[in-house]
């Protein structure tokens, strides 16, 4: 006997033999149930789209089959983010860096090594000739004789510190010279989604974005001639890192950090400093234009009830509104007046009064587009004079 002939007469090959068949044909014969069963339910020719079908009656009581809509429904490939780092910008990573250190202690500095205790916070040179500008916060609870920057190699006394009140900067002036002199990002260039870089310290660069145009929304009436407004932008420091700055892919200083918190930097905007250090290097004091009235933004503020006829953006002089013998009154604005334009500047939310205010010289003839009781009307004003620097001792 062969051993094919033994083989086949064991018990064992015929019972595997007949599980075998049974799963064989019990998945054919779900796979053409299924087939048809799909064919009834989605007609092959539209895979692409279902039809749900439902019963209705028609008048003589038979229900039939009619189509209710079909809907596509269409995927789409998940989009990856570029994780690749940012490269630094050529205008900002090849030039000299204008970022130094500010020092304090109370003993006498002598020859002694300033150290990392010592450390207060950064300052960005302004000027070739010596001005630095950086927070109110960095030399709090300080005298000014207290105090040294450390540029490029070399330690300075300050030699004059003024506090700019319409900015809250504060700028100190040294012997140092040949610094760099920096651009100014205006701040109608300034979009959120911007790309930045925060320089922490010299030459040490991150990238960054502008968050927000705005840090705090004003729910109360503010002045038109203080700069309120913060940038903010992505980011942490330290609390010794406060005054550094932050700049656009050209390198002009979008502005420089005066806090930091939830990775949210709170900046002076570079516009704002660029006005008040013009005049200051110009008079040896910081004077602003003037205009006297407190306003809210109608592109920014929520109301609950509708105002009707009353434009939906532009500065609305309300609450304490007009101040006594300013320049407004005496060109004869009004409470709940809007100020839709000033020159050429509309006041379409993307900046405050105060932005456009401050930054004519004082003196200045201009005209101003207003609302009143549902007409627009034009005012010719020439604005007043404040003097808003102050010496730090």
């Amino acid at each position: 006997m062969s051993k094919f002939t033994q083989l086949i007469k064991h018990p064992s090959v015929w019972i595997t033999v007949v599980i075998v068949g049974t799963v064989v044909l019990s998945a054919l014969s779900g796979g053409l149930a299924g087939a048809w069963m799909a064919a009834r339910i989605v007609p092959s020719s539209n895979p692409g789209n279902f039809r749900v079908l439902s019963a209705t009656s028609t008048a003589n009581g038979t229900a039939t089959q009619t189509a209710v809509s079909s809907t596509s429904i269409k995927l789409v490939s998940v989009q990856m983010q570029d994780s690749s780092e940012r490269v630094v910008p050529e205008p900002i990573f090849n030039r000299r860096s204008p970022v130094g250190l500010i020092y304090a202690r109370k003993k006498a500095f002598g020859d002694s090594l300033l150290v990392n205790q010592d450390l207060q916070g950064r300052v960005v040179a302004m000027t070739s000739d010596g001005w630095f500008v950086t927070p109110p916060q960095v030399i709090a609870g300080w005298r000014v004789a207290e105090m040294l920057v450390w540029y490029d190699g070399h330690a300075y006394k300050i030699e004059k510190a003024i506090l700019d009140k319409s900015t809250q900067a504060v700028f100190l002036k040294t012997s140092a010279r040949d610094l760099p002199a920096i651009p100014f990002a205006d701040l109608w260039s300034t979009r959120t989604g911007l790309a930045a870089w925060i320089e922490s310290a010299p030459s040490e660069l991150a990238p960054s974005s502008v968050e927000a145009l705005r840090a705090v929304i004003e729910n109360d009436p503010v002045s038109s001639d203080h700069a309120y407004r913060r940038l903010v932008a992505q980011g942490t420091l330290r609390k010794e890192e406060q005054g550094s700055p932050v700049w656009d892919a050209k390198g002009a200083l979008i502005g420089i950090a005066e806090s930091s918190a939830d990775g949210r930097l709170s900046l002076i905007p570079g516009s704002s400093l660029s006005a008040s250090l013009q005049s200051l290097v110009g008079s040896g004091q910081i004077s602003h234009a003037l205009l006297g009235v407190y306003s809210l933004d109608r592109g920014l503020i929520r109301l609950a009830t509708t105002v009707t006829d009353m434009p939906n953006r532009g500065a609305w002089i309300t609450g304490r509104a007009i101040l006594k013998d300013s320049v407004a009154e005496k060109a004869g604005l009004k409470i709940n007046d809007v100020i839709l334009q000033v020159d050429r500047d509309i006041m379409d939310g993307s900046s405050d009064l105060s932005d456009i205010i401050l930054q004519y010289r004082p003196g200045s003839n201009v005209t101003l587009r207003l609302w009143r009781a549902g007409k627009e009307i034009e005012v010719s004003v020439t604005l007043g004079t404040q003097i808003t620097s102050e010496a730090i001792l």
